[in-house]
């Protein structure tokens, strides 16, 4: 990971820890809130990928798909070069679990799951809030895909990549 006041602003602000925690953090919160179990932690390293890619966001509708497997059936074509965003996104989801962790947001299990504490989330004021909702918003409905659809492996190979 690049040291913070030598990245670029456009990265630091879209991979800024506080916001990629925060869609990793509701991810888990509605994978609990569905499934009654903790968030594995192998998954919190396909959230950030699929959630801050566009182009795969644009196509996560909740009244089109109720399970994750459908919609990625669908949309095949989001599996290009996701392996790659997946794998350039490792070090950005680290230091955002990392962050959650420090602030009490997270909680890791001994058997490596993950779990969202409630807090107090400062509203946000900008001109790209719409943005910035839509990725909380798909974040949740990816946390109830992901509480269907099985097992972490599973969910791995739907996505055409190795934990």
């Amino acid at each position: 990971m690049t040291v913070w006041d030598q990245r670029p602003v456009e990265s630091a602000n879209l991979f800024n820890p506080a916001f990629c925690g925060e869609i990793i953090r509701l991810c888990v919160k509605s994978y609990f809130k569905e499934s009654g179990r903790t968030f594995p932690y192998a998954l919190a390293f396909l959230v950030l990928p699929i959630v801050l890619y566009h182009d795969t966001r644009v196509t996560m509708s909740a009244r089109q798909y109720s399970y994750l497997h459908v919609w990625v059936q669908d949309n095949m074509h989001l599996r290009v070069n996701f392996a790659n965003r997946a794998r350039e996104l490792v070090p950005v989801t680290r230091e955002a679990i990392t962050f959650l962790l420090q602030i009490g947001a997270l909680e890791l299990s001994n058997d490596a799951a993950l779990h969202a504490n409630s807090y107090r989330r400062k509203k946000i004021g900008s001109q790209n809030e719409a943005s910035i909702a839509s990725c909380y918003d798909k974040s949740e409905l990816l946390g109830k895909w992901f509480a269907r659809a099985g097992d972490t492996a599973t969910i791995y190979v739907m996505w055409g990549v190795k934990p």
